[in-house]
């Protein structure tokens, strides 16, 4: 038995991509029992503020508001995430710990360009997990196939029309505490610009506010998909 395995598990692309975008919904489901881990693509150390050892202690106060099951660093290049056949590896060797029922991962098309980029390789690396032939180990241990049954990407920063979204009104409070844990990129008094920052705080809640409306919810989060979803019947559909 693995006792890696999650049934989510979340990329992104810096840490606080996944928390921004996606917060709410692990949450919920982390509240219906099921078991969450992210990996941070790279560790953000081209962000503007902080550094690689602030946001990696910011990533673990995140986490343990979150309840997460466990959360890595891959070490890809801030500012270049390429799809690339290591890149693919690394991240299939990841899917193959952890064996998730679902993968999120950031938006097909955002405003920083790592974004569009972690979406497509880790989407390719979800299909490519799936071949036997090829191969690879964890701790010197072979690692067979696994391909998740659904992958779904968080928007971000650019306003998309969604393929679904999720209520996640009960969860809103506590997102917003995880993604306040990162001081040094949301609430650094050595931050001269706070009018951006508490922007951009606004900027979630608003995006989620419009999102959670067609709902006749109060907040939600939108995600989009690269095959169509399927549905057993009308009375699933909200």
């Amino acid at each position: 038995m693995n006792s890696n395995k999650v049934d989510i598990l979340a990329f992104g692309a810096h840490p606080d991509d996944v928390e921004c975008a996606a917060a709410g919904v692990l949450l919920k489901h982390i509240a219906m029992g099921k078991s969450v881990a992210i990996i941070d693509l790279t560790a953000g150390e081209m962000g503007s503020f902080g550094n690689v050892e602030t946001r990696k202690n910011e990533a673990k106060i995140a986490s343990e508001i979150l309840g997460l099951k466990s959360r890595e660093i891959l070490g890809l290049p801030d500012g270049g995430i390429e799809n690339n056949e290591t890149a693919r590896m690394l991240v299939i060797e990841l899917i193959r710990k952890y064996q998730p029922d679902i993968v999120l991962c950031n938006a097909l098309h955002d405003r920083h360009p790592d974004h569009a980029n972690a979406a497509k390789l880790v989407a390719d690396a979800c299909f490519l997990s799936g071949l036997k032939k090829k191969e690879t180990f964890f701790d010197g241990e072979f690692q067979g196939p696994w391909r998740p049954a659904f992958i779904y990407h968080y928007i971000q920063d650019y306003f998309l029309q969604p393929d679904f979204v999720i209520d996640i009104t009960h969860q809103m409070d506590k997102k917003m505490e995880s993604i306040k844990a990162y001081k040094s990129q949301f609430i650094d008094p050595n931050d001269h610009n706070p009018n951006s920052v508490l922007a951009f705080l606004d900027q979630i809640k608003n995006m989620n506010i419009i999102y959670g409306r067609p709902l006749n919810v109060k907040y939600a989060e939108g995600f989009n998909v690269s095959r169509y979803l399927g549905v057993a019947d009308f009375y699933q559909l909200r």
